[in-house]
């Protein structure tokens, strides 16, 4: 017959579930998130939360009514906000390596 409706809410309720999910959609190893606020519209040129609503972990608060930030302890890479984006302000980059310094 099939699953019970039941079955189907302790199934979706699960840790494993969301855990596989959120898993699956995240962005190579390696990678970070960061916010360009040169290109970003909310960024004093208009109003703008896409990202915002985008983000299932709440990684992206707007500080004041225009300024966003990624808040990278809470942001899981799931890149989710970036096809969002109209005008492609959050951008992949290689993370830095530790220990190894930048050059200027």
């Amino acid at each position: 017959m099939g699953m019970s409706r039941r079955d189907l809410l302790r199934g979706l309720t699960s840790a494993s579930y969301w855990d596989e999910r959120r898993a699956a959609s995240r962005l190579p190893a390696g990678q970070d998130i960061l916010l360009d606020p040169a290109e970003c519209v909310a960024w004093g040129r208009g109003l703008c939360d896409r990202c915002e609503k985008a983000c299932p972990e709440q990684a992206i608060v707007f500080v004041g009514m225009m300024n966003p930030r990624i808040y990278h302890q809470r942001c899981t890479l799931c890149g989710d906000c970036g096809p969002v984006c109209p005008t492609d302000a959050i951008v992949l980059r290689p993370r830095p390596r530790a220990g190894k310094e930048e050059a200027l």
